[in-house]
C-alpha cells in the first residue's frame, strides 16, 4: 500500500496559506473524499475490526473479511485470491471450481478471453463474468460484455484511488497523462490538478490556463499570482508598489536613482525585521528566519510540519494522530530589502533543494501501529496503491529565494531532479512531428524539451512534445505565429506588412524573421527603433500573437 489522493490537498493547504492558495479544508470537512471502497469490508471503519483490501493487499489479514472466501493475499499482485498456487494450494468448496485467476467459482462457470485476457464471449449478469480477470469482473447489460466497471453502479474492482472511464477503472491521477481529460477526476474540490502540463497532472497547462488571472509556471504546472510587471522575462520588475501587490513578501518596488523600472523587495529597511514585521515566506517556513553567510550556516535549520494535523484537519477523521516532520531549511538565499541584501536560510533555491516527504517515517505516528487494522484502512483509503512519497519542487518567492510545495499531482515529480537518466542515443526525427522518443544526440532542441519533460525521451515524442518545443526550445518553434508560452525570453512574429518586428537587446536589433529573440533581449516593432520604446500591444484578440489572455498586453511575451 502506497500514496495518493489525500495528501495533495492536505500538505499543499499547509505549505500555501500565505501564498493565499484558494479551497483548502477547515476544521468542519465534510463529504467523503474517497467515495470508492474497492470492494472493501471494513468493518465500519477504521475503529472495527473487519478488513478487506481486496485489490490493495500486503498480509493475508488484510483479506481477512472479503466475500468469496477470498482471504489470501497474493502478495506478488497485491490482490485476494480464494484458491491456486498462490493461495497456497487452498481449493475451493464442492460445488466449485478455482479459476486462474484463484477465484472460487461455481462448476461450468468460463470466461472466453482473447490472447491479451480480454474476454470474447457475452454476458447477462454480473455473476457470467465470475471467471473473468480481475479487470472484467463486472458485466455492462446495455453490451453483453464483461468490463472492469460501470460508473456510479460498480466499482468493486477498482483501486480506492481510481475512478471509473470507459467502463475501465483507471488512476483518477495517471503517472503518465496525455491531454487534458486524462487528469479530470485528478485532486479534491478547491485543489483540482485537472490539467495535463509535461505530462503530469497539474493545475495548468498550454491548453487550460489559470483562473482568476493567475499566471501558470509551465515548468512546474502550478498557478500563482504575478508578481511584478513580467517585462521581458524577468516577473520582479515594477515601475510602482501595485506591480508588487502579489508578490510573497516583497510587495514594495525599489526604484533605481537613475530611474527606470525597480525590483519588488520586502518594505522593510534591516535583515531583523524579516520573519518578524513582514513575512517573506509562507508558512510553516516563516516561524524559523535565521540569517546566513552561505549555505553551511544553514546546515542545522528546519521547520517543524504537522502533517498528522493537516490530514485530520481536512477528513474529519479523529484517529489520525499528530505526526511532525522535519523539513530541511539548508539553503542561504538572497532577500532584497529597501536599503539592502539580507541573507536568509531558506527551504529552497531550485527544485534540488527540496526533499521529497517519506511518509512511511511517520505513517505510524499518524495513523497508529503500522500492522493495525485502523492504520491499513486508512493507509488504503489515503494512498491506494502508489509509492508514499510526496513530490515537491521548489515556489520561487523572490529573487533566488522559495519555498518547497507538493507538486499539483504528488504522485508524479514536477521538478528538475532524481527520476531515470535521459538516454542519449535515439532515433531522431524533427521535433514538430510526433513519433518515437528521441535521444539528447538528437540536438539542443531536444535536450531542451527532455530536461523539462522526461517522457519524450524515455516513452514517445508526442503532441506534448511538440507543445514543449515551443515553450523550452532556443532557437527553433512548432508553431511560429504565436508566443504567448514563452519562459524567460520572447518571440517575434513576422509581419512584414507593418515592417517586421525585430528583438533588441544592449542597444542592437536582430532581425527575428519568425524566430525566438535570445536570451536577455525583447521584441519590438522595427519602425519603433528608439531606445525604450513602448511593446506593441493586442487590441484584439484576432491579432496574430495575440490571445483573450492578452488584450492590453504585449503581442510578443514573457512566460511570467
Amino acid at each position: 500500500m502506497k500514496l495518493a489522493r489525500l495528501l495533495p490537498v492536505t500538505l499543499v493547504c499547509l505549505f500555501a496559506v500565505a501564498l493565499s492558495a484558494p479551497g483548502c479544508g477547515g476544521d468542519d470537512p465534510s463529504g467523503d473524499p474517497f467515495p470508492f471502497d474497492g470492494g472493501r469490508t471494513d468493518g465500519g471503519g477504521p475503529g472495527g475490526d473487519g478488513i478487506c483490501l481486496l485489490n490493495n493487499c500486503d498480509t493475508d489479514r488484510e483479506c481477512a473479511d472479503c466475500t468469496g472466501d477470498r482471504t489470501v493475499c497474493n502478495q506478488k499482485e497485491h490482490r485476494c485470491i480464494a484458491c491456486g498456487a498462490a493461495a497456497g494450494g487452498k481449493g475451493c468448496k464442492s460445488g466449485q471450481q478455482c479459476t486462474k485467476y484463484g477465484d472460487c467459482v461455481p462448476n461450468g462457470v468460463k470466461c472466453d478471453e482473447d490472447a491479451n485476457g480480454v474476454p470474447t464471449g457475452t454476458c447477462r449478469t454480473t455473476a457470467d463474468c465470475a471467471a473473468c480477470g480481475p479487470k472484467f469482473r463486472v458485466c455492462d447489460t446495455a453490451t453483453s460484455k464483461c468490463v472492469g466497471c460501470l460508473p456510479n453502479v460498480d466499482q468493486t474492482n477498482c483501486q480506492s484511488t481510481d475512478v471509473c472511464k470507459g467502463n475501465a477503472c483507471v488512476p483518477a491521477c495517471p503517472n503518465d497523462c496525455k491531454v487534458d481529460g486524462d487528469c479530470d477526476q485528478c485532486g479534491v474540490p478547491g485543489k483540482e490538478a485537472h490539467a495535463c502540463n509535461n505530462h503530469i497532472c497539474s493545475q495548468c497547462s498550454p491548453t487550460k490556463p489559470c483562473a482568476n488571472g493567475d499566471a501558470c509556471d509551465f515548468v512546474h504546472g502550478v498557478c500563482k499570482k504575478q508578481c511584478g510587471t513580467g517585462a521581458r522575462g524577468a516577473e520582479k520588475l515594477c515601475t510602482v508598489d501595485g506591480n508588487c501587490a502579489g508578490c510573497q513578501g516583497t510587495t514594495k518596488c525599489k526604484l533605481p536613482v537613475n530611474g527606470g523600472e525597480g525590483t519588488c523587495v520586502a518594505p522593510v529597511n534591516g535583515c531583523s525585521d524579516i520573519g518578524k514585521s513582514v513575512v517573506v515566506l509562507p508558512e510553516p517556513f516563516s516561524r524559523f528566519t535565521n540569517t546566513c553567510s552561505n549555505d553551511n550556516d544553514c546546515a542545522n535549520v528546519s521547520a517543524d510540519v504537522n502533517v498528522g494535523k493537516i490530514v485530520r484537519d481536512v477528513t474529519g477523521i479523529g484517529g489520525i494522530k499528530d505526526a511532525n516532520v522535519s523539513y530541511a531549511m539548508h539553503a542561504c538565499a538572497s532577500v532584497e530589502v529597501l536599503d539592502k541584501s539580507c541573507g536568509v536560510c531558506v527551504p529552497c533555491k531550485q527544485d534540488t533543494d527540496c526533499q521529497d516527504i517519506d511518509v512511511v517515517k511517520l505513517a505510524g505516528d499518524a495513523f497508529g501501529p503500522l500492522g493495525s487494522v485502523g492504520a491499513a484502512i486508512l493507509l488504503d483509503k489515503a494512498f491506494g496503491p502508489n509509492d508514499r512519497k510526496i513530490h515537491m519542487y521548489c515556489e520561487n518567492v523572490a529573487g533566488d529565494y522559495g519555498a518547497c510545495l507538493p507538486c499539483p499531482s504528488i504522485l508524479s515529480r514536477c521538478g528538475k531532479g532524481g527520476g531515470d537518466p535521459l538516454p542519449t542515443d535515439g532515433p531522431c526525427h524533427d521535433e514538430c512531428t510526433e513519433g518515437a522518443s528521441m535521444g539528447l544526440n538528437c540536438g539542443a532542441c531536444v535536450a531542451e524539451v527532455c530536461a523539462k519533460d522526461s517522457y519524450c525521451c524515455l516513452k514517445e515524442w508526442d503532441l506534448q512534445c511538440k507543445r514543449d518545443v515551443d515553450l523550452y526550445c532556443t532557437r527553433k518553434t512548432c508553431s511560429p505565429d504565436t508566443c504567448e508560452f514563452r519562459e524567460a525570453k520572447w518571440y517575434c512574429f513576422d509581419d512584414r506588412a507593418k515592417g517586421g518586428y525585430r528583438c533588441e537587446g544592449n542597444g542592437a536589433l536582430q532581425v527575428a524573421e519568425g524566430r525566438q529573440c535570445a536570451a536577455g533581449t525583447f521584441c519590438r516593432r522595427e519602425d519603433n527603433a528608439a531606445p525604450k520604446s513602448p511593446a506593441i500591444l493586442c487590441t484584439s484578440a484576432n491579432e496574430p500573437g495575440c490571445d483573450a489572455q492578452n488584450i492590453g498586453k504585449p503581442k510578443c511575451f514573457p512566460t511570467p
